[in-house]
């Protein structure tokens, strides 16, 4: 009589072990895991392109960015320029275009910060200086810089001189 083999057979080739549930249990639960971590992995992939580009896909979606930026004038500045000896002033008024309309609240609670930074920086420019108009664009970014320096957020996106006079 022939030896009478523990495991089954369902054709040629195909045998089925005692041990062979614990393994499908043991793939079926990796799949599982498999699956997860590739969800999750592209979620967190999603995200961080979203994060990266989401202005670019905004634009893409809605034709252009939402505008929340406010202009703000600030009362006259009265400075003697270096050099003068007092003899010599400007006085100049100054309009901003800030990027986010809760940025003028900022901008009013360092006002006396931002003034004195602006005298500082119109102090120490001399008459010469002053005249030349390549040298009001420089100044007109020193001046918004101290205006984001002094605010902590990079907000000024233009700075206009509304009112300049040399004396």
């Amino acid at each position: 009589m022939p030896a009478i083999s523990k495991n089954k057979t369902d054709g040629p080739g195909t045998t089925e072990a005692a041990g062979d549930k614990q393994s499908s249990k043991f793939l079926l639960g990796g799949k599982y895991f498999l699956l997860a971590l590739l969800v999750i992995s592209q979620a967190i992939g999603a995200y961080v392109l979203v994060d990266e580009h989401y202005r670019d896909i905004y634009v893409f979606v809605f034709g252009s960015l939402p505008d929340y930026s406010v202009t703000y004038t600030m009362d006259e500045i009265i400075a003697n320029p270096a050099g003068t000896n007092a003899q010599r002033f400007l006085i100049v008024e100054i309009g901003m275009e800030l990027s986010h309309h809760d940025h003028a609240i900022l901008v009013d609670q360092n006002m006396m910060k931002i003034k004195d930074r602006f005298n500082h920086v119109l102090s120490g420019r001399t008459v010469n200086e002053l005249i030349q108009f390549e040298e009001r664009d420089l100044l007109r970014r020193d001046l918004a810089e101290e205006v984001n320096l002094a605010i902590g957020v990079r907000s000024v996106r233009n700075l206009y001189f509304t009112k300049y006079i040399l004396q």
